[in-house]
């Protein structure tokens, strides 16, 4: 089994960020001093919010250097990971080439998931935590990386069949004496883990995309996004990618039919204002 685990910047803005961060799945932080206080949040967080927690594996903590660093009141740190496994279903020499390979792979994603860490000053008390701009912007964040369509695109993405070509001899430019050319079966094992780095950046850039949107359209927070079922309809959705100019345009047709009845517009109620 393969794993892989995507580190990215998503909409940095003047006053709130939205980055990421390694995997954890502690939830809140029990090496922050103040995980009893983020412990009680949690506890009294509504059930929507509380969904939003367990889907998107968030993490409260503070960390006022770091905050100082970016010069942000609030950073939602996000990390993306998967594990797959590849069977090779083809492997032939093309006809008028003889000297590459035809190779086709299948893929399996053993396992794909999102993990959150939101990190705030330790000043940062509020009365009713659960209304504040603040947490209510860094968790729209969270909504927007844990919206259904999403992760649908990215099982679309990346557990499609794999295809390319090889030389069917290794090249002799990057080898020495103490290490002789690759054989086969890893030159074809780098090959298909550098085009699975190559789709999830392309996830990474389309989300990156989506959350400056939001960021623009909600003046980094500062204003609320009032018609939320209007504003988020097409984000993810499949005009929209093409709009964005989504590097995979053939996978974009069983996207949209296994997309069509995710129920995201259920998804963006559960941080809506209250």
């Amino acid at each position: 089994m393969l794993a892989s685990s995507l580190k990215f910047y998503l909409g940095i803005s003047p006053a709130l960020a939205f980055v990421a961060l390694a995997f954890s799945t502690l939830l809140p932080s029990t090496q922050d001093p103040h995980a009893e206080r983020f412990a009680q949040w949690i506890e009294s967080a509504p059930p929507g919010i509380q969904r939003l927690i367990d889907v998107g594996q968030v993490r409260l903590e503070t960390n006022d250097q770091e905050l100082a660093a970016h010069k942000k009141q609030g950073l939602t740190k996000f990390n993306f990971h998967y594990d797959y496994r590849y069977r090779l279903t083809k492997v032939h020499r093309i006809e008028s080439n003889p000297s590459v390979l035809a190779v086709t792979a299948n893929i399996q994603l053993a396992e794909i998931g999102w993990t959150h860490h939101v990190v705030l000053m330790k000043s940062y008390q509020p009365a009713e935590p659960w209304k504040s701009r603040l947490l209510q912007h860094e968790f729209d964040h969270v909504s927007i990386s844990t919206d259904p369509r999403l992760k649908i695109l990215a099982k679309e993405c990346l557990g499609a069949r794999i295809e390319f070509e090889l030389p069917s001899v290794p090249t002799t430019e990057n080898s020495t004496e103490n290490q002789p050319p690759a054989p086969l079966a890893t030159r074809m094992e780098r090959q298909i883990k550098t085009l699975m780095d190559q789709r999830a950046k392309e996830i990474e850039r389309i989300t990156q995309l989506l959350n400056d949107r939001f960021d623009r359209e909600s003046k980094d927070g500062v204003q609320t996004i009032g018609a939320r079922e209007t504003f988020f309809s097409d984000f993810f959705s499949p005009d929209t990618l093409r709009k964005l100019d989504f590097q995979f345009p053939k996978l974009l047709d069983p996207y949209a039919s296994a997309c069509r009845r995710a129920p995201w517009k259920e998804h963006y109620l559960l941080n809506a204002p209250y």
